[in-house]
């Protein structure tokens, strides 16, 4: 029942198995589930594990992953992590390595990826919030389903406790591998868990501190519609690449309200640059205070002007060089703001920042279009030096303007009126 709730819908899995207990009693659950279903029903499953190589026992934890795995009939691949492993910040540099080689997997098969967290892993990640201060948002639970880069997560365990999936694996005579560093205190989580056991004395358990984190994840959805209304309302987004603030619509909504629009704006905008709540909360009272032109807030410039705010691309931070676009190929995140592609009959460009394009080859500057946006602006400069820039008029009307097609990432929407 458990995973006809959360899988059902999906043809392509991918298991993301590590060898320890949630992650073998994933395996084991869902492929006793999938071998109940009418064969026409079954889906496909995957099974990725990851040699991270911090251990020394980590490739043999990867093999036995796969030899458990083909016990029970899945096909199986095992992922290396490559390269030099940071020194610092361990744990955290290990789960974006292990999300990227597994989302390289899950967009080859077209499949989406599923996790064992855990109802421990809810708890476990709520205290760790609170101790940094989190808001709404840093304390709500973790979902169910949820998208991260484009790549669709599953978490069908979060309402299991790892001691009942070791339960279950003992009843199966199912094996699992212990991770020592499940047990090191240097590590934030493990102490926490330790924590964790001496707040259950007092009666904090983890079902209570899971029912509290779902609690917040419905204000979370609550207060996300509210900053979307808001941005709906508020912010003209310019197909040239950049926002507008109406500054007497926005005020007129909550501070926390205003917040998450802005933080909203400032990541279409930004680059994909890493956001911190404190520098938003001070770019919001920089907002509030009616002081100073400008502010830079990760990686967008705000220019405050006469009943707005522009909301662009910080330019000095773009850090793009150069690069060629052939016949019906295109740049797939160009600057974190742009998709860039060409026509199969284009002809070959190279797609530059507008600052390092020699200006005569330039139209004029729309007045509407602040200049330290205009200098951050993606262009394609063909051969015989015809410019092709992210503006409706220089991709419509004659095919030679339409073989190469700028694309805002975050799409281009205007504000109601």
């Amino acid at each position: 029942m458990l995973f006809s709730r959360h899988l059902t819908g999906n043809t392509e899995i991918v298991l993301a198995v590590s060898g320890g207990s949630d992650s073998m009693a994933l395996m084991q659950l869902a492929a006793r589930w999938n071998a109940s279903l009418e064969p026409s029903a079954r889906l496909n499953i995957h099974v990725v594990t990851v040699d991270h190589g911090l251990r020394p026992d980590a490739a043999a934890e990867a093999e036995f992953v796969v030899r458990e795995a083909a016990l029970l009939d899945l096909p199986v691949q095992k992922l290396v992590w490559d390269g030099p492993h940071p020194k610092t910040g361990v744990p955290a540099a290990a789960r974006q390595a292990r999300y990227r080689l597994m989302a390289n997997v899950c967009r080859q098969r077209k499949a989406v990826l599923v996790t064992a967290h855990t109802l421990d892993d809810q708890a476990e990640t709520l205290v760790m919030a609170l101790a940094r201060g989190a808001g709404v948002d840093g304390l709500s639970a973790m979902q169910s389903q949820t998208e991260l880069n484009g790549l669709t997560v599953i978490r069908p365990l979060l309402e299991m406790s790892r001691a009942r999936l070791r339960a279950t694996l003992r009843e199966a005579g199912a094996k699992w591998v212990e991770d020592p560093s499940n047990h090191d205190t240097a590590y934030e989580r493990v102490r926490v868990r330790e924590a964790l056991k001496l707040l259950e004395r007092e009666g904090v358990n983890q079902a209570g501190l899971a029912r509290s984190s779902r609690r917040l994840s419905r204000a979370r959805a609550a207060l996300a519609a509210a900053a979307r209304t808001l941005e709906l309302k508020t912010v003209v987004h310019e197909v040239s690449g950049f926002g507008r603030i109406i500054k007497e619509r926005f005020f007129q909504a909550p501070d926390e309200i205003q917040l998450r629009c802005l933080l909203t704006v400032t990541r279409i905008y930004g680059g994909g640059m890493a956001q911190s709540m404190a520098g938003a909360e001070g770019l919001l009272d920089w907002m509030q205070a009616g002081t100073e032109k400008a502010r830079t807030f990760a990686g967008c410039r705000v220019v405050r002007r006469s009943g707005e705010f522009v909301v662009g691309r910080e330019g000095e931070r773009i850090s793009e060089t150069p690069v060629r676009i052939d016949p019906g190929q295109c740049v797939a995140n160009w600057d974190g703001r742009y998709r860039v592609s060409a026509g199969r009959e284009a002809d070959p460009v190279e797609l530059m920042v507008l600052r390092d394009v020699d200006a005569s080859l330039l139209p004029a500057r729309p007045a509407i279009v602040p200049d330290f946006v205009w200098q951050g602006l993606p262009v394609a400069v063909s051969a015989g030096n015809e410019v092709i820039m992210p503006f409706d008029e220089h991709q419509s009307g004659s095919p030679r303007q339409q073989k190469v097609v700028f694309h805002l990432i975050a799409g281009q929407k205007t504000a109601q009126s």
